[in-house]
């Protein structure tokens, strides 16, 4: 969350409204919270590991994104990235398992991650050099192998934030996008700096000489900075490149460009192309968007290990945004083993015509099997719905969003809200791929909602207005239809001072109002607000108020110590979900309410399935909840602290006994 800002609001329509019908007025007041009828336990979506093995600075989790890639000739693979949530900024993985104890940066740290944000970094033997986002290279000794072993050595200061490093026993290399220094092993001190325009990667040979990625070429240079023969030009978008620990003669480059490809090119006696790994066009080819091993996207690095086998990593880049997909083959092109994350300031969407069993977010699409008792074994990642690299500067790559589907007319609709909210983004599908079809919003606009029937509603429209903008079907383009000019309009209640959420269910006509009523204090921006209150017969003409509560706070959440009201709500079955900003006792509540008369239920927290783990909510939808056929609800949370969705599974009617089949 930002600080807190100070709100004026214009007073807009005052119309009587609604006050004459009788209110069921409940205030919350919990002595102690409990856990919900039935059994429920905790699961996760959009990350290999869940997050436990303990609290900061410890714990099991695929990183948010990754920059650059450095493979060990032992099989290690080093992951940086310039920010990760709970600090993994260097992430080591080793025959798909990741390093428990995070690398830190020692004394003051001078990066995020302790120190070790970075997009630079490089293996030399017992030694890793991290160039952080601090314009500092640290130093580390590991014991190679040994994923848990990194202990500082020391640091030395850097003109400017590097791009690339590269070392070996004699010379270590930094880069800068328009210059390149060496360095001594030994002491690190700079020995000669040369100009290098356009610099993206460079690696060290054994030879003593340098190979430098720069604009859209390879090229060959003297440690005195001067070009040498052996230029490689026919590339695409090359975005990485590496000397192979398997045969130094041979250099990997990642092609980024329409290809997708891993390229190998030896070096003797003159730079020629051997062998493309991947299929070409990566995640377009064959059935666009289909997830098979060999699709490769987001190119961010690869390298062999002494064994032949290839590691290499892939995200759509922005930082922490693009996701982390790490893929180890062995010699023969067969796929080894395979980490990820998918998921930061990120809320999926269940496909409410699959009960339960498809997940979308931004720019993923989850098969989950919900016949698997093991908690996190339930999900898989099918497909990925952006049609890349085309689309590769899109908003839904660069920023985190909360998505929301819905099946109208025997067509698939995602609708993506993100951390400020302000509207919504429509995406329509031509098989797995999702392409723009409209957009709805405003500035500083909160509560936001998109019922069953693809209607979108707006509760802080202008004027204290609530809005609903009708769907209505399909063009000949394949576009959904709405009248953005002509919304049916309702006044707020007059005794509303601000909504913040709205919820509307067609089948009962009942619509649900969050926020604030005239004398509450405002807390903070975007949250939910004090108040939650269930309206029937809406649309009918005559609504009536089914109830008035007063939800529940973090007791000490705002920046001034007083109460902070919640993030999130969503509606499902026979349950109101009210997600909190901040953890209370260490724990991340969910708390249910039941929708018939608002009384509460019970609260859904993180169990020891994910070590217990959970940060803030960031995301002002992030929960979204879902009925199935057999009656359990499935809860996704947003959990950006370890780069996962939570996913409560719960049995309200259930025994634990019979929860055990």
């Amino acid at each position: 969350m930002l600080p807190k800002q100070t709100f004026a609001y214009g007073m807009g329509l005052t119309a009587l409204f609604l006050m004459s019908n009788p209110a069921y007025t409940q205030t919350s007041s919990f002595g102690g919270y409990k856990a919900p009828p039935g059994v429920y336990r905790t699961s996760w979506v959009g990350n290999t590991f869940g997050g436990n093995g303990g609290d900061n600075g410890f714990g099991y989790w695929v990183q948010d994104g990754v920059a650059k890639l450095a493979v060990s000739p032992d099989g290690t693979a080093f992951c940086g990235v310039e920010w990760d949530e709970a600090g993994r900024c260097v992430g080591l993985y080793k025959d798909g398992q990741v390093n428990r104890v995070l690398l830190k940066e020692g004394g003051k740290e001078t990066a995020w991650g302790w120190g070790t944000a970075n997009r630079a970094l490089a293996i030399w033997q017992d030694t890793i050099y991290v160039a952080n986002e601090g314009k500092k290279l640290l130093r580390f000794r590991w014991h190679p192998g040994a994923i848990n072993s990194a202990v500082f050595v020391d640091e030395t200061d850097l003109p400017a934030k590097a791009v690339a490093v590269a070392a070996n026993h004699k010379w270590i290399v930094v880069a800068y996008p328009n210059s390149m220094e060496l360095r001594r092993a030994t002491d690190m001190q700079v020995i000669r700096r040369f100009p290098w325009q356009g610099v993206k990667d460079v690696a060290l040979s054994a030879d003593g000489g340098l190979w430098v990625l720069a604009g859209k070429r390879v090229q060959h240079v003297s440690l005195a900075g001067q070009e040498l023969p052996g230029t490689i030009s026919n590339l695409q978008d090359p975005t990485a490149i590496a000397l192979s620990n398997h045969n130094p003669n041979q250099l990997l480059i990642c092609d980024n460009g329409p290809r997708q490809q891993v390229l190998f090119y030896d070096l003797k006696p003159h730079p020629h192309l051997v062998k493309a790994f991947g299929a070409y066009g990566g995640l377009m080819s064959g059935q666009p968007g289909e997830v098979k091993p060999n699709k490769l996207f987001g190119l961010r690095g690869a390298n062999t290990d002494d064994a032949g086998n290839l590691y290499v990593a892939m995200s759509f880049g922005n930082g922490p945004n693009g996701h982390c997909l790490l893929r180890c083959f062995a010699p023969s092109g067969t796929l080894k083993w395979q980490v990820m994350n998918f998921s930061f300031v990120d809320t999926f969407g269940f496909d409410p015509d699959s009960d339960g069993s498809l997940v979308y977010s931004r720019d993923a699409i989850f098969r989950l099997d919900l016949s698997k008792q093991k908690p996190g074994s339930e999900w898989e990642l099918k497909a990925i719905s952006v049609p890349y690299p085309k689309e590769q500067n899109s908003d839904r790559l660069r920023y985190g969003q909360s998505a929301i589907v819905r099946d109208l007319q025997g067509r698939r609709l995602l609708y993506l809200i993100g951390q400020y909210a302000g509207g919504f983004l429509i995406y329509a599908f031509r098989g797995n791929i999702a392409y723009e079809v409209g957009k709805v919003g405003r500035n500083d606009s909160w509560a936001w909602y998109v019922d069953a029937q693809g209607n979108i509603w707006n509760g802080d429209g202008p004027n204290r207005s609530i809005l609903c903008y009708r769907f209505l079907g399909w063009d000949s383009q394949g576009k959904p239809r709405y009248d953005w000019n002509h919304p049916e309009t309702w006044p707020w209640p007059n005794d509303f001072e601000l909504v913040r959420r709205i919820i509307y269910n067609a089948d009962s006509d009942t619509l649900y109002l969050f926020g604030y009523l005239r004398g509450e204090t405002i807390d903070s921006w975007g949250v939910v607000g004090h108040t939650a209150r269930r309206y029937d017969g809406w649309r009918a003409g005559a609504p009536k108020i089914r109830w008035t509560i007063q939800l529940p706070v973090n007791p000490h959440g705002n920046d001034q110590g007083q109460p902070l009201t919640p993030q999130s709500v969503d509606v499902a079955g026979d349950y109101l979900f009210v997600g909190m900003v901040k953890p209370d006792d260490n724990r991340q509540y969910t708390h249910i309410f039941r929708l018939s008369d608002g009384s509460y239920v019970g609260s859904l927290f993180p169990g020891p399935e994910v070590g217990g783990n959970a940060g803030w909510q960031d995301m002002p939808y992030a929960i979204q909840a879902f009925r199935r056929k057999n009656g359990e609800y499935l809860v996704l949370v947003e959990e950006d602290w370890r780069g996962k969705n939570l996913l409560y599974r719960w049995w309200p009617k259930a025994s634990l006994q019979a929860n055990r089949r």
